[in-house]
């Protein structure tokens, strides 16, 4: 069994899942957060032997940590729906605990996951425009000038380098590969070295071009959009997902 966790509005997700289901990966299941909100019986045992994660879908499903081979994990937040139960004033406390819960079996899952959470990410680190900056600069990108000030937008530190209209092109970096646009060597290059440096398994980094500068970065994201990398980030996806090899094979050659 492989997983595929994320919400039933994020459409990158659900094609990625229909993809991997009808392809390589039949024995793929969707779990999505909103059903999160209302499943059952569960255990989630942290020990020096190894942590214990099960628990029981809302369709009847049972979701056992030693049944499973590989994860993709694209979960934001908590069930939101099962935080705003609360009563109002006690939200905030429910929104932290659920978040530590979310954190603590994710990270516990003893297959590989793609991404495994951090405290500043259920699905990988978010990072602040000028950690950005920093990390793209170290990996050879032309990145733009960033600054801040008190003065400035609260919200600064959560934009894109492009600008109103401008056109971004978004690869998508798999296990130090580079999906998506052609794009030259060196960029490529300083695509994989943002992901190491990031430690991400998988990333979507998004580039501006033109003429004058050539190619500099705009941004990245944890939660990239999958489509970008078609079928051949799929099969690679199938693998890292435990894909039976030869499965795996035949995905590549009806792609090719």
């Amino acid at each position: 069994m492989q997983l595929l966790l994320c919400s039933g509005s994020d459409l990158p997700g659900m094609w990625a899942f229909h993809a991997l289901r009808g392809g390589a990966l039949p024995s793929l299941e969707l779990v999505t957060i909103e059903s999160l909100a209302d499943c059952s019986d569960w255990e989630h045992r942290v020990g020096a032997s190894g942590d214990r994660i099960s628990f029981r879908l809302p369709d009847g499903r049972t979701i056992d940590d030693s049944q499973i081979e590989g994860v993709l994990n694209r979960l934001v937040f908590p069930p939101q729906e099962l935080i705003s139960r609360a009563v109002p004033a006690d939200r905030d406390y429910v929104q932290q605990e659920m978040t530590a819960l979310y954190l603590s079996w994710l990270y516990g899952l003893s297959c590989p996951v793609l991404n495994r959470p951090t405290p500043q990410g259920l699905a990988g680190r978010w990072r602040h425009a000028s950690e950005w900056t920093l990390a793209a600069h170290r990996a050879g990108f032309d990145v733009p000038v960033y600054e801040q000030t008190e003065s400035g937008p609260a919200d600064r530190g959560g934009v894109s380098f492009a600008g109103p209209g401008e056109s971004v092109t978004q690869v998508v970096v798999l296990d130090g590969e580079v999906f998506g646009s052609v794009l030259p060597e060196r960029i490529r290059d300083s695509c994989r070295e943002l992901a190491d440096i990031c430690e991400m398994g998988l990333l979507g980094i998004d580039l501006l071009f033109s003429l004058i500068g050539g190619w500099s970065f705009a941004s990245a994201t944890p939660l990239p959009d999958l489509e970008v990398g078609g079928h051949p980030l799929i099969a690679r996806l199938a693998q890292a997902l435990g894909a039976p090899s030869e499965t795996d094979s035949r995905l590549k050659e009806a792609d090719s």
